[in-house]
């Protein structure tokens, strides 16, 4: 989406607001726009648009003139206004754009993202991100996009409703559409979602004053809404208290037309998928992530100086540290062994660059990917609070009390600011103010700005040796779990270091199977969902991880499967896993097991006992983290993972 940015060159002033006035028009995919910039001091300004849209008229202070237009590539063009005096100056743009991206175009089978998209309109729907061009945004002198507020004016359009960055203005009718916001706070940007939708509203009181919670949904969906809002409403009171008061007067959560689940500032657009789901997705990592949004990233913003720390913070908070709200320190200890276990799969691919790298700006290096800066930040968020509770002598209890303190005061501090790691690191040394300066710069450098993974081989002589390899202050001492005769030894059986184990001591999942090695597959091919899903598998006949879909390929190999630990025995309509049988005709499953001929390498199994259940054969990538996955019909029943022993002998 930066590609398509609306930017501008501010030289000797700044743009200190901007007003728009805008009609949609879905039936014929258009904008029209009035931009009013407000700005102070004298010089050239100089705006890039998309070349989507179209100017009639541009005004400053009242008179009009011809701007420079340059076509500059990659669906950009860059008008130069001199403005001439000190003081300030009314600049005022009007056209009309056409947006009509092909959304189908920028679908996936079996994913929650459509990133092909950053502006249409359309009578399914009206999609305008807050990067995509279709209103200016200045720059300042060092070329960087310009916070500033802005308000905006929609016209009506019978029978829609929208949401914009920020909040409502005036009183009205949470069930009613609202069409003018204001931003409370300077951003660099203003979005745009809206369909024809109901609302459905609620006022929540928390600690720190009221909230509204609008659902934006079709009607088909209306009776999901209510466990949107009381979901949103629990996020509320477990974050704010921790966070301080919510950023925006009002959170909505609107349904989107395409796949997608994006935070803007007071909003998110979740899928039509997710959203049908409901409860199931409102685990862990779906709609409190949005929310926890509206602090860490539309509240304190990622400076466009360094790399995206917010989702790494977001995802602790939400994907990570709302497991142990929800159901103890236990299900941390799950989520890390689970993290630790995907990245020792394929370490180089997944790890693949510094955290601090992590959504850089610089075109040239766009950074690591997403396991880095979201599951890997998170990980290194609980080291990190590790460390301020034994410097602050607070809890570590793993609910992250010391963490948390130093989050609310840095929300505080910085709301509708733009922050680095470097900003971070300083509001962590502050818990310490007995410590010297720059005491966490050895816990940055190695975790955040550097990229050394640490490897777990070769600690059987004890936890202490392991511990030596650790970066300065990472979360000591490590803890050892020992036999009763102290011949072997489990180092860091909790998972309180992010590390890549030996294959051995990996739980197999289907992460696994699709991970190096490559993958061979051997199916029921005659049938449609096989043909279906198999390229997506992108096996090949060289590969080393196998893969069984359907009975007469499970049968075929039933010898190899008998001599894996924590086989899975398939007989005709039903099948036995870990001791439990399952004989339902909705019953399917999916089970992974380390390959007994090929060390590091797994063997991933697919069945069903009825027609139903073979619908669940398109969703098996998304279950990386577990060994056995059961469903009764669209329901998963169970889920488990085969722990390996992971003791070893002591040198």
């Amino acid at each position: 989406m930066l590609s398509s940015l609306l930017l501008a060159a501010c030289l000797g002033l700044t743009v200190d607001s901007q007003h728009l006035r805008v009609s949609l028009a879905p039936a014929t995919h258009e904008l029209t726009l009035e931009s009013t910039l407000t700005a102070s001091g004298g010089g050239s300004l100089a705006l890039q648009l998309s070349d989507r849209m179209k100017l009639s008229e541009v005004l400053v202070d009242g008179k009009r003139i011809e701007a420079r237009t340059t076509p500059i590539g990659s669906g950009l063009v860059r008008l130069d206004i001199e403005l001439g005096k000190d003081g300030t100056s009314s600049i005022v743009l009007r056209g009309r754009g056409v947006f009509d991206q092909d959304v189908a175009a920028g679908e996936r089978p079996g994913q929650i993202h459509n990133f092909s998209v950053d502006a249409t309109i359309g009578d399914g729907g009206v999609f305008l991100s807050d990067g995509s061009a279709w209103h200016p945004r200045p720059l300042d002198a060092k070329g960087r996009v310009q916070y500033h507020a802005i308000d905006i004016e929609i016209t009506p359009v019978d029978g829609w409703a929208f949401v914009a960055s920020g909040d409502p203005t005036g009183d009205g009718d949470l069930n009613a559409p609202r069409w003018s916001w204001r931003t409370p706070r300077p951003v660099d940007g203003l979005a745009i979602a809206g369909n024809k939708h109901t609302l459905h509203g609620v006022l929540h009181e928390t600690k720190e004053g009221p909230v509204e919670i609008v659902m934006h949904v079709p009607a088909e969906h209306a009776a999901i809404a209510e466990m949107y809002l009381a979901a949103a409403k629990k996020y509320l009171d477990l974050y704010v208290p921790l966070l301080g008061r919510f950023p925006y007067r009002r959170f909505s959560i609107v349904e989107n037309f395409f796949s997608s689940g994006f935070a803007y500032p007071g909003f998110t657009v979740l899928g039509p998928q997710v959203v049908g789901m409901a409860p199931r997705s409102l685990v862990p990592g779906y709609l409190d992530h949005e929310l926890l949004h509206n602090w860490w990233g539309n509240g304190v913003y990622v400076s466009q100086d360094d790399g995206n720390w917010c989702e790494a913070l977001t995802s602790y908070g939400a994907n990570y540290w709302r497991r142990i709200a929800d159901d103890g320190p236990a299900a941390g200890r799950a989520y890390r062994r689970d993290t630790v276990m995907k990245l020792s799969t394929d370490p180089a691919t997944l790890d693949d660059g510094p955290l601090g790298a992590f959504g850089s700006a610089n075109p040239a290096s766009p950074g690591p990917n997403r396991f880095v800066g979201y599951d890997k930040g998170a990980f290194v968020f609980f080291m990190l609070d590790g460390v301020l509770a034994e410097a602050t002598h607070a809890p570590n209890d793993d609910r992250g009390a010391a963490l948390w303190k130093v989050l609310r005061r840095f929300a505080e501090s910085h709301l509708g600011k733009p922050a680095t790691w470097a900003d971070i690191q300083k509001a962590c040394e502050a818990a310490a103010p007995d410590r010297p300066a720059g005491w966490l710069s050895g816990f940055f450098d190695h975790w955040v700005r550097g990229h050394a993974i640490l490897k777990a081989e070769g600690e059987g002589d004890a936890a202490e040796a392991f511990a030596k390899r650790l970066p300065e202050n990472t979360l000591q001492p490590v803890d050892a779990r020992y036999t009763s005769g102290g011949a072997l030894v489990e180092v860091d059986p909790d998972f309180r270091i992010y590390r890549v184990l030996p294959a051995q001591q990996l739980v197999p999942t289907m992460g696994g199977t699709t991970g190096p090695g490559g993958l061979r597959a051997t199916t029921e091919e005659s049938r449609k969902e096989v043909q279906g899903y198999l390229p997506q598998l992108e096996a090949t006949d060289a590969g080393e991880n196998l893969i069984l879909i359907g009975t007469a390929a499970i049968e075929k190999n039933a010898a190899l499967l008998a001599r894996c630990s924590d086989p899975i025995v398939v007989q005709p309509g039903a099948f036995t896993v870990a001791g439990k049988s399952w004989s339902a005709a909705t019953n399917a499953v999916l089970h992974t097991m380390h390959h007994p001929d090929r060390p590091g390498r797994y063997i991933t199994v697919f069945h069903a006992n009825g027609e139903s259940g073979w619908s669940r054969l398109r969703l098996i990538r998304f279950y990386t983290r577990d060994t056995t996955i059961v469903w009764d019909g669209e329901q998963a029943v169970e889920r488990r993972a085969f722990e390996p022993d992971r003791r070893v002998p002591v040198e």
